[in-house]
């Protein structure tokens, strides 16, 4: 149970629907419960009953609510004045949003529905107050002058402290723990379940490193190497959850790279109108991208990831011991989602991991382990700000457009190819100048990525009819200069036939 105290005017209704979101619970504003047994409001039980009248009924709300079904919970300004409510609360987790006595009036100006706002000494109620909300709350908060949207996240962080990189959009809100050599360590931090669908490929060792952890009884599905983001291995794993009688308490645990992630989490999305499901990615790609933000696809023969949902993870346990050149086959198109995560970000996140690239290539581990931990970082506080792409997560498509139209061809890591592409036509188009070229290609050569190909536009264009942005024709993620991203832009033929050409002589 969370409970947000604190002075009127310290936005606990508006700060606690969002924590509610975020985490996936019912909210509870006792003021409102209060009025419902009444069949009052709450100036008219003061009006007609008194101050102490009322607060013996609120006594009462708050305790039971507080012994009810978990939620985020949010008392009136003087329920912590009864030393019978405090000690209820002493077993719950109590948050102090904090407000000034002057934000608190400036709020709640010509407010008439509180009946404690117009009486005599507020300031010196407002003092005594925030002394016992911070004497009953486990942490306290400040507010003036911040949004509601920050307060809680930064309510979620601190409530949820533990290890790890907080993701909290919502569709709900996770931890992605980023940590070598922690394999063994997944099936004890699993929340409870009855039972496990572990999807895995059938020559991971992973798996045998993570199923003797695991605490609930584990039903394991291998797939085979090769494509597995079918109709066909989707409808097997369907009928074995089915089998074992997968219900939306339980657990799917997607173990292995980025196709195995996306199929694991599509039955996760899809089964039982959705089933728990937590990640253990094992390719670069996984860690640094499609393991966190819920988004899982299927492919169909026109084209990759036609089916689609998003369905956010409860855990994702990212570790990048043995994740190598020499492990991963697909290490490289890791890099080029490292790559473009930080030149959408910010530059100075392109100059560190330009500078890391030597000890990447040679397989230090901390050195992998720092760049996926600040892609993670980057891509969490995209994700947790936008789920569904209704602004910022549409910059994380960067590269994506002219990528998957070259997957087509057998051609070297196709979104390196694609990065290169998108810079070129900014350039062409005016927004990118050479020196945002230049970046592009200097971070992707180091590390060893290509940048540089020969493709005609005729051959792109039939793809793009089905990309997810072809509106009135096919628009782009652009950039203005590392760090400065912009969506929707559209492109004449004459600008792509010069990026392309761009393309080709970029040796």
């Amino acid at each position: 149970m969370i409970v947000l105290v604190g002075f009127m005017g310290a936005g606990k209704t508006t700060v606690g629907r969002l924590l509610a979101d975020r985490l996936g619970l019912p909210f509870v504003d006792t003021d409102l419960v209060i009025e419902d047994r009444e069949r009052r409001t709450v100036p008219d039980i003061f009006a007609a009953d008194g101050e102490q009248a009322f607060r013996d009924v609120e006594q009462a709300v708050v305790a039971d609510v507080v012994a009810g079904p978990e939620a985020v919970v949010s008392l009136g300004g003087g329920a912590c004045g009864r030393a019978a409510t405090r000690e209820v609360l002493r077993a719950h987790t109590v948050v102090h949003l904090d407000v000034s006595f002057e934000q608190a009036k400036a709020r709640t100006a010509g407010d008439t529905y509180r009946p404690m706002l117009h009486r005599p000494g507020l300031a010196e109620l407002h003092a005594s107050r925030r002394v016992v909300f911070e004497d009953i709350a486990d942490l306290s908060v400040r507010t003036d002058g911040r949004r509601a949207e920050t307060i809680a996240l930064e309510v979620l962080d601190r409530v949820t402290d533990q290890d790890g990189v907080l993701v909290a959009p919502p569709g709900g809100t996770y931890r992605v723990h980023v940590r070598a050599g922690s394999l063994a360590d997944v099936g004890p931090q699993l929340p409870a379940t009855g039972k496990v669908l572990v999807v895995g490929r059938a020559a991971d060792p992973s798996l045998a490193r993570i199923l003797p952890g695991l605490r609930a009884q584990a039903h394991v599905v291998e797939l085979p190497e090769g494509p597995v983001k079918t109709l066909d291995v989707y409808g097997r794993l369907a009928l074995h959850a089915a089998e074992i009688a997968l219900h939306p308490d339980d657990l799917v645990l997607a173990v292995g790279d980025e196709a195995v992630v996306d199929v694991a989490g599509f039955l996760a999305a899809t089964y039982n109108r959705g089933v728990r499901w937590a990640v253990v990615p094992r390719s670069l790609e996984g860690l640094v991208d499609s393991s966190l933000g819920g988004k899982v696809a299927l492919d169909l023969p026109q084209a990759r990831n036609l089916l689609g949902a998003v369905h956010q993870p409860v855990a994702v346990f990212s570790d990048p011991q043995g994740v190598s050149a020499d492990t991963d086959p697909r290490f490289g198109a890791g890099l080029a989602e490292a790559v473009k995560t930080a030149l959408v970000a910010d530059p100075s996140d392109l100059e560190l991991l330009v500078a890391g690239a030597p000890a990447v290539l040679a397989g230090d581990v901390e050195a992998i382990s720092a760049l996926v931990r600040r892609a993670v970082v980057t891509k969490a506080r995209i994700v947790t700000a936008d789920e569904r792409e209704a602004a910022g997560r549409l910059h994380l498509n960067y590269g994506h457009t002219f990528s998957h139209a070259f997957e087509q061809f057998d051609v070297e890591n196709p979104l390196s190819l694609g990065l290169m592409a998108a810079a070129h036509l900014a350039r062409r188009l005016g927004l990118l100048d050479d020196a945002g070229v230049g970046a592009h290609r200097d971070a992707l050569r180091a590390f060893g990525l290509v940048t540089a190909h020969r493709f005609r536009l005729s051959e792109l264009q039939p793809f793009w009819l089905r990309d997810k942005k072809f509106k009135d024709g096919v628009r782009f993620v652009l950039l203005h200069g590392p760090g400065r991203p912009e969506a929707g832009v559209p492109a004449t033929d004459d600008a792509l036939t010069g990026a392309l050409e761009d393309l080709a002589e970029d040796r």
